[in-house]
């Protein structure tokens, strides 16, 4: 069947980061060169085949943009300079901004300025909800004599849910898009590509793989940075789901749950380490996947950072029962970003923790049954 060009594709791509993939004429080398390539060999010189001739659906329904994890040796060897590894990290932007139905996303990866009011005005309403629950009435009445309690607790709210949607409906979109066609798999493979999954994100494997050939102190390599940030993260996050169920939820009236304590002090350190390591390597640009770092990925590393620093200022505070308004501004900070960074989570490169593991999962279940 005919498949019409459509040269719109790539100019869309292209606005979710800088390459020259137009330069491409297929000699197969971006492929050779993949520690990641598959044996058929067309791994990643199918993606940019597909966006060349603007094959949307077929660009948008296959799994394999979140499959590549830039280590950027495609792009350093490519004898055309045609950044076929930059194609790929444009392309997972443009995929996070198609999944999700708002629209934010693309004005969030496409305009710098736009990213910065839609942070400030996502902080400014979380921020006013926040205090609206949780701080004395005399401190509200300020924010209360300009906006309507109701109005800002049903805009809290409304942002809440507003984001939830995005996240689960893109997540939804890409799970059908990903297994479209691959008919009614048997339960052994979908328990199989479930394993095989689990096993990837929690070990990265294939990213420890293709980095280990790059010589170098381990801080400057990638896939242990990413370790770091996402134990670091997920043990924040348990730490706070810990200290929620028995300080809030369980009548214990217990005012330190000091396992949730250990388990967050620790995990923000390891984040920290993690996010340290990964600022450093943008800065000294030390291999081809950081030389451009785009607005949106400098946001995700400020975001950790800082929610970690405000979060070691909060902790040190409470142990030393620390009072006043700094502490208490400061503890506005971390708890707005905090929600701040898991609300935006489905418009900002944060997605990468929910699309990526259904992507590989989609890759296992094929892989499967075309054995």
């Amino acid at each position: 069947m005919a498949i019409p060009v459509d040269p719109t594709l790539i100019r869309e791509i292209k606005r979710h980061g800088a390459f020259d993939v137009s330069a491409c004429f297929h000699c197969g080398n971006c492929s050779a060169v993949c520690p990641l390539s598959d044996a058929q060999g067309n791994f990643p010189r199918r993606m940019i085949r597909l966006g060349q001739i603007g094959d949307r659906k077929r660009l948008l329904d296959a799994p394999d943009a979140w499959l590549c994890y830039y280590c950027g040796e495609c792009s350093d060897t490519c004898p055309r300079e045609a950044g076929p590894g930059e194609y790929m990290a444009a392309l997972r932007r443009y995929a996070i901004a198609q999944a999700e139905p708002t629209g934010l996303a693309r004005l969030m990866y496409r305009s710098t300025g736009a990213l910065a009011i839609l942070t400030l005005l996502f902080a400014i309403v979380l921020g006013a909800f926040l205090v609206s629950i949780k701080a004395p009435a005399e401190a509200r009445a300020w924010l209360f004599d300009l906006v309507p309690y109701e109005t800002v607790h049903s805009v809290g709210i409304g942002v809440g849910v507003l984001a939830t949607l995005a996240m689960v409906t893109g997540a939804l979109s890409v799970l059908r898009r990903f297994l479209a066609g691959s008919g009614r798999p048997a339960g052994a493979a979908v328990i199989s590509a479930l394993r095989r999954t689990i096993a990837e994100i929690a070990t990265m494997k294939r990213h420890r793989d293709e980095s280990a050939a790059k010589a170098g102190p381990w801080h400057a390599n990638a896939a242990w940075s990413h370790l770091a940030i996402m134990y670091g993260f997920g043990g924040l996050l348990l730490a706070t789901i810990l200290d929620f169920v028995f300080l809030v939820l369980l009548p214990l009236h217990l005012t330190t749950f000091w396992p949730a304590r250990i388990i967050g002090t620790l995990s923000g350190a390891v984040m920290m380490v993690g996010v340290g390591a990964a600022i450093r390597r943008r800065i000294t640009r030390t291999e081809r996947s950081v030389e451009q770092s785009l607005a949106a990925d400098w946001w995700l590393l400020a975001f950790l950072f800082i929610l970690g620093a405000t979060g070691f200022w909060v902790e040190v505070a409470v142990t030393l029962r620390a009072t006043g308004p700094v502490q208490d501004i400061v503890l506005l900070i971390h708890a707005a970003m905090a929600m701040e960074l898991v609300l935006l989570a489905a418009f900002t490169k944060l997605a990468h923790v929910v699309y990526r593991p259904i992507a590989l999962f989609a890759y296992y279940l094929r892989s499967q049954n075309t054995a």
